[in-house]
């Protein structure tokens, strides 16, 4: 079913409000996602926000279409500071779980796993952490004291051939298929593990090569693929954007979609089950998100340079 609400009218019906935030107003989603595009639940309160942390704004990776390129600064965050910020976020209730991004956060493992054992710290093991990364520092993943806690590693691999996906990180030294392999047979909780596929028209591209991904996955041990459509930020990214639903599609006997939600149009996304030739199974996700801006904070994120924001490249809390 197609919504055509947009973001200004979510706003101007009333789906968004302006709530305090360590003393700042900012201006929140106040529903969650619909299952059928048209009926849409109020928040309940307090109303809680994603957070992202950024160890640091350096990643050595150099993909043509990613949406924080352009940023070789080797700066990172300092833990006292974090600390405080943390706690005050604590005191006021509005975090519902946190993201380890970046940059690269796992280029030093040793200082991502103090930032991990800080957030546990502050916030308690109930929180959810999640982490994307593009792999780098998987080799080292024993070094992660809490490991078992963490919710999920979303691992950017955006070809299942080792070749093509080093190409598309601009020849960073990515995990290759054997490396992964191994990785994931060392850990024994194997559904920490989310493969991140965005999908190009060069390359992700039909149905028949989400089929040699998803087969890549069960081939490395994955339990689950996210499939994402490109933001159109520079001329690569718009030459290869291309539609999920062009390559997840729903007559694909091979899928069976079990679920999926509407953000007006901000947001589409769907879940499902991706049965092999050899009847192996892996689950996946759909994403597609417009990169148009929604004019209100859909998350905060602690950077870098130490600042509290009311989204990336936004409004400074603290």
């Amino acid at each position: 079913m197609q919504n055509t609400d947009s973001c200004r009218s979510c706003k101007n019906n009333g789906k968004t409000r302006v709530v305090e935030i360590l003393g700042k107003p900012v201006r929140v989603k106040s529903y969650v996602c619909s299952p059928d595009g048209v009926h849409y639940k109020d928040k309940s309160e307090p109303i809680r926000l994603q957070l992202s942390v950024c160890p640091t704004s350096f990643c050595p990776a150099n993909c043509p279409f990613c949406i924080a390129g352009g940023t070789q600064s080797r700066r990172r965050l300092d833990l006292a500071a974090l600390e405080r910020t943390m706690r005050l976020l604590k005191a006021e209730d509005r975090v519902r779980g946190i993201k380890l991004t970046g940059g690269e956060p796992m280029l030093d493992v040793v200082f991502f796993d103090e930032i991990v054992h800080l957030l546990y710290e502050v916030f308690g093991y109930e929180i959810e952490i999640s982490v994307s990364t593009n792999g780098l520092g998987l080799r080292d993943l024993h070094k992660v004291r809490d490991l078992k806690y963490i919710e999920s590693i979303h691992l950017s691999r955006h070809h299942y051939d080792d070749g093509v996906n080093k190409q598309l990180f601009g020849g960073a030294d990515v995990p290759s298929r054997d490396e992964l392999k191994e990785i994931v047979g060392s850990v024994s909780f194997k559904d920490i593990f989310v493969l991140n596929c965005l999908l190009l028209r060069d390359y992700i591209c039909s149905p028949e090569e989400a089929h040699r991904f998803l087969d890549f996955a069960i081939d490395v041990g994955i339990p689950k693929v996210g499939f994402v459509t490109c933001s159109p930020i520079n001329a690569f990214a718009k030459a290869q954007h291309i539609s999920d639903k062009t390559v997840i599609r729903d007559d694909d006997p091979a899928l069976l979609f079990t679920r999926g939600f509407y953000d007006y149009d901000v947001c589409r996304c769907r879940d499902g089950v991706y049965v092999s030739a050899e009847g192996e199974l892996v689950e996946f996700y759909t994403r597609d998100t417009c990169t148009g801006g929604c004019g209100y904070s859909r998350g905060l994120v602690y950077d870098a340079d130490d600042h509290l924001r009311d989204g990336f490249g936004g409004e400074i809390i603290l």
